[in-house]
């Protein structure tokens, strides 16, 4: 078993279990909520902390149930009083034969489940530690009428027999495009390591 593991800075990126027990998850959002506020040097409010709180918590369920997520990430600079944005990552057996077409699969949206609004952009994107992946900036109107906007990372790693999927996406597409090179940072920074070997 490959895990994702990341260089970027813990004091901006943090690990979010996905499949911790109730008491435990429970326990992790207390200290999520205080290094949120240790970040943003301000105490967060009653209402700051219940939204993150059930937001959190409903993606992490998402997340583990739905998408079958192996890993999720939280950046934490997104402001206290919006949405917390979470990337998962997730490992599928590599397709070496068809990788390019096999990545673009992974990072692009079904064709037959895309909107007539959909927009989607995918160009090469460089890894130090996968080299060439894909790209992929998607944006469309949610059933609501606002705006989402998506942005894709998929490589092949035929050397641990993996390609590897990052993904996260936003319903403010002002506050994540701010963030875009902090985010290719990370995307750059993410690394492969077997689950046995120790950290650090």
């Amino acid at each position: 078993m490959m895990l994702v593991d990341t260089d970027a800075d813990p004091g901006l990126w943090f690990h979010m279990p996905l499949r911790l027990g109730k008491s435990e998850f429970a326990e992790w959002l207390d200290l999520q909520l205080e290094a949120t506020g240790l970040l943003h040097q301000r105490k967060l409010t009653w209402r700051e902390k219940r939204q993150m709180k059930k937001f959190l918590e409903g993606s992490a369920a998402m997340l583990g149930h739905r998408v079958e997520a192996d890993q999720a990430f939280l950046f934490g600079p997104m402001p206290p009083q919006a949405a917390p944005l979470v990337f998962f990552a997730k490992q599928f057996a590599c397709d070496e034969e068809h990788s390019e077409l096999h990545l673009s699969m992974l990072a692009e949206p079904d064709p037959g489940t895309a909107e007539a609004s959909e927009r989607v952009e995918t160009t090469p994107f460089d890894s130090p530690h996968f080299g060439t992946g894909l790209r992929c900036l998607r944006s469309w109107t949610a059933p609501e009428g606002h705006l989402m906007l998506s942005v894709s990372y998929a490589w092949n790693d035929p050397s641990n027999n993996i390609d590897l999927l990052l993904k996260g996406h936003y319903d403010d597409p002002a506050l994540l495009e701010a963030s875009f090179d902090a985010i290719d940072d990370f995307a750059r920074s993410v690394r492969l390591r077997k689950a046995s070997e120790d950290q650090g």
